[in-house]
């Protein structure tokens, strides 16, 4: 049934689709899913996540056909949709995988129980890394209370600033760590740490 269709273009099949041709449907996921599964790999670089997110992709594209108006290539429009999933799915992917700095008095994994503990120490390294090359100031106050436990009201003494100040200082000092890490984790850690 395949290779009836095959000399039809592409806004034929669409048109057959939309009138519930269910062959034509199967056509046109087989003209593109080499196609879309290549643009996926380029991003994953791993085989296994780059069939899940071409078939997600596709699926998305499928459930938005009457979306598509036409005013590109149906290629051109599948690929944006296929760019689109992919870069979503990396940056989901990033946070679960970014380390944070937790109101506890440890550094947390969100992936923690997946990885093995020399991925673990290594992202471990490159947070001191990157916590050590910060500010003085930046730094004393996120070891002062992430390390050594200091209460707001300590860090208030201490420092001599409002427990707001402190909060929007610990705030801004651990969203720009949190950021860094991630360019350490895309760049490599000595690139970023030459930037600081």
């Amino acid at each position: 049934m395949q290779n009836f269709f095959c000399d039809y273009q592409d806004d034929q099949l669409l048109l057959l689709i939309k009138n519930g041709n269910r062959d034509a449907f199967g056509e046109l996921y087989r003209r593109y899913y080499k196609k879309v599964f290549r643009k996926c790999l380029s991003f994953t670089k791993n085989a296994d996540s780059a069939f899940d997110l071409a078939q997600e992709s596709l699926i998305k594209a499928f459930e938005k056909l009457d979306t598509f108006r036409h005013e590109s290539s149906f290629s051109t429009w599948l690929f944006t949709i296929t760019q689109r999933h992919c870069l979503a799915s990396l940056k989901k992917e990033n946070r679960k995988a970014s380390m944070s700095v937790n109101d506890g008095v440890e550094i947390s994994l969100a992936k923690e129980s997946n990885d093995s503990s020399h991925e673990r120490m290594e992202q471990e390294r490159i947070m001191f890394s990157l916590l050590h090359a910060l500010p003085e100031a930046e730094r004393r106050l996120l070891t002062l209370k992430y390390k050594d436990g200091e209460s707001i009201e300590n860090l208030q003494n201490t420092l001599d600033l409002s427990a707001s100040a402190i909060k929007m200082r610990l705030k801004r000092s651990k969203e720009r760590l949190n950021a860094l890490y991630g360019l350490a984790l895309t760049y490599g850690l000595e690139q970023v740490l030459t930037q600081i």
